[in-house]
């Protein structure tokens, strides 16, 4: 009995570290491909978000709050005549403290591959595509249906040099799930250094204090959708993660020298729900209340 115990600890110690050594790897690849393509593009950067460890309004669970770590890397830029197509590389870590539960206690980790293609189909008419194939998962479920793809496809119609409106449909797994919805906004410059995109999902306006120095406001989803591996199961059983929440903050970015950004940005989280499998294989939920976030990042200009 004490080997066979013996033999699980050993096991268990190494998946974990296996997965702990998978996670840095990735992390240190994406660095070291944004330090290649860097000079040839913008990168989107990283960004570290946390939000506070508060009470839940209903629910399984006394306590909830999240923390996500995001890199984003480009990887190609390309333009020819009307045509503009971008490839970049992401992944984002995001990991959830749910007290007085079983459920949600990995890391969950999405990879993926965006790709933005647009093509001027008039003088006054866009039309805008986004994919972005990945990998969803918690690096113990990796099967084909750890694979999914945020989609949207949207038209933009200028109504003048500076505004237009843009609606289309789209599919993203920061909603919580993989449904389709609408979407439509609207853009225009306020002032000469003032600019607005108001809209679902999301809203953003922008002031231009200087050349290296501005301020915004902003309302976007953030969430997630995972599948993942319940271990303590038997068979093991490879379930769904879903949070769903709305992001809205004030925030500000400034140039600290050459081409290195920085920005931070505080809020509240709205409309939060999280639902997960747990030790028991029952599926839970908890609606978490309101309450503050913050964010750090950094990025290189070019």
């Amino acid at each position: 009995m004490r080997q066979t115990a013996t033999f699980k600890l050993l096991a268990t110690m190494s998946n974990s570290s296996f997965k702990n050594r998978l996670k840095k790897s990735i992390f240190i690849g994406l660095i070291a491909i944004g330090s290649i393509f860097s000079s040839a593009a913008q990168a989107n950067g990283v960004t570290w978000t946390s939000d506070t460890f508060g009470d839940l309004d209903s629910g399984a669970g006394s306590r909830f709050a999240s923390s996500q770590i995001a890199i984003t890397l480009p990887l190609e830029r390309q333009q020819s005549g009307d045509e503009v197509f971008n490839t970049d590389v992401h992944l984002d870590l995001t990991e959830f403290r749910w007290s007085d539960t079983t459920a949600a206690t990995g890391e969950y980790l999405w990879l993926s591959v965006p790709i933005y293609y647009r093509q001027k189909r008039t003088s006054g008419v866009e039309l805008h595509v986004k994919v972005e194939p990945g990998l969803m998962t918690d690096l113990d479920a990796m099967g084909t249906e750890n694979l999914t793809a945020n989609v949207e496809l949207s038209g933009r119609s200028y109504t003048g040099r500076t505004s237009f409106w843009q609606y289309g449909i789209v599919v993203n797994r920061y909603f919580g799930d993989r449904n389709p919805r609408p979407l439509v906004a609207y853009a225009t410059r306020l002032t000469d250094s003032t600019e607005m995109w108001l809209g679902f999902p999301k809203t953003n306006i922008q002031t231009r204090w200087s050349k290296d120095f501005s301020t915004y406001f902003r309302i976007y989803p953030s969430g997630g959708f995972w599948r993942e591996e319940v271990d303590d199961l038997v068979p093991v059983k490879v379930t769904d993660v879903s949070y769903s929440n709305w992001h809205m903050g004030v925030g500000g970015e400034f140039r600290w020298r050459d081409n290195i950004w920085f920005n931070a940005e505080i809020g509240q989280l709205r409309n939060r729900q999280i639902k997960a499998t747990d030790a028991t294989g029952i599926e839970i939920s908890g609606t978490p209340a309101d309450n503050g976030y913050w964010q750090l990042g950094g990025s290189l200009r070019f």
